[in-house]
């Protein structure tokens, strides 16, 4: 598909001139940024307004777009349609459009509009924010390739947004879709990708994230045959049956994958229970035999290993 190339053409290599100004632009398009001159901006005039009569109105949509995509994805599509109407060839309400199909879970959609957006401007969707629904897009349409393409694209991009949570999110995406595309073909790379993304995630251990990156990084360190150290980190985890209980994680892209940290995290408390996680994944033709090598091992020091003690009933 021609739409990663033209996304790594535009976006693969930004200078942090570039990033900068991305950053303060926040989702304003270009056309809606200050118009300037030599000496720096300069306020709208009766010149410019009558060279683009609804120039004004459009920006006005697409801003009321934007501020409606997180709790009224309905309302953001009536801006964004109304922004449309008003200037027909611009690329920036295609994004909005694309991103309130994906709040309302119209995945089709999403993609038809980032498409279009796209084919009109390679750039519009370099914004971290669209970036990341159309990375999301494409991951949750089970398009995992060209979501790793995407995600690559946006990672660098995660500085410009001070939120630690979604920078942590955004690094667990982008690691389990590059961890699925290196279970579906067998190849180490994807897994080298996965394991920069979630060390880079592992330097910040103060969000609620913290427990999936680590569970992430083990499974990823025990299929990239770093067996000791994915031993070490899964000993120091607190035992997590808990976490194992739970519903599926919005950033899992392959069901196996969940299974896998599933069973790791069972491992200490209740072994039985991994082992039956374990040999589910032993019969999954989605995963990838060098994969299932690892999971053989791990069986293995598994059925090794001595019975855990039952706890003492607390007085």
């Amino acid at each position: 598909m021609w739409l990663p190339l033209v996304l790594a053409t535009a976006l693969s290599e930004p200078s942090p001139a570039d990033l900068v100004a991305a950053a303060a632009s926040s989702v304003r398009p270009a056309e809606c940024w200050p118009a300037r001159g030599e000496a720096g901006s300069v306020p709208d005039t009766l010149w410019s307004r009558a060279r683009t009569p609804g120039l004004g109105r459009y920006c006005a949509a697409l801003a009321r777009s934007h501020a409606r995509l997180a709790d009224s994805p309905a309302l953001a599509r009536t801006a964004a349609l109304a922004a449309l109407e008003l200037e027909p060839g611009r690329a920036a309400p295609h994004v909005a459009l694309g991103r309130a199909a994906l709040g309302e879970g119209n995945l089709d959609e999403a993609l038809a509009q980032f498409d279009r957006a796209i084919s009109i401007d390679a750039r519009s969707v370099e914004h971290p924010f669209a970036l990341h629904d159309f990375a999301n897009a494409l991951r949750r349409s089970g398009r995992l390739e060209q979501a790793r393409r995407a995600y690559g694209l946006l990672v660098p991009r995660t500085d410009l947004v001070p939120s630690r949570a979604w920078r942590a999110q955004v690094l667990l995406e982008a690691a389990h879709v590059a961890m699925a595309t290196s279970l579906a073909s067998g190849k180490p790379a994807e897994l080298d990708e996965a394991l920069a993304y979630l060390r880079e995630a592992a330097l910040d251990p103060h969000q609620e994230l913290r427990l999936d990156i680590a569970l992430s990084l083990v499974l990823v360190l025990d299929r990239a045959q770093r067996t000791a150290q994915a031993d070490a980190l899964l000993a120091e985890l607190t035992p997590s049956a808990t976490w194992a209980a739970r519903e599926r994680p919005d950033y899992v892209a392959r069901a196996s994958d969940l299974e896998a940290l599933r069973a790791l995290a069972l491992e200490r408390s209740a072994p039985a229970a991994a082992t039956t996680r374990y040999k589910r994944l032993l019969d999954d033709p989605t995963v990838a035999e060098p994969w299932k090598q690892a999971i053989r091992a791990r069986l293995s020091r598994l059925e090794k290993a001595p019975a855990p003690r039952p706890r003492r009933p607390t007085r």
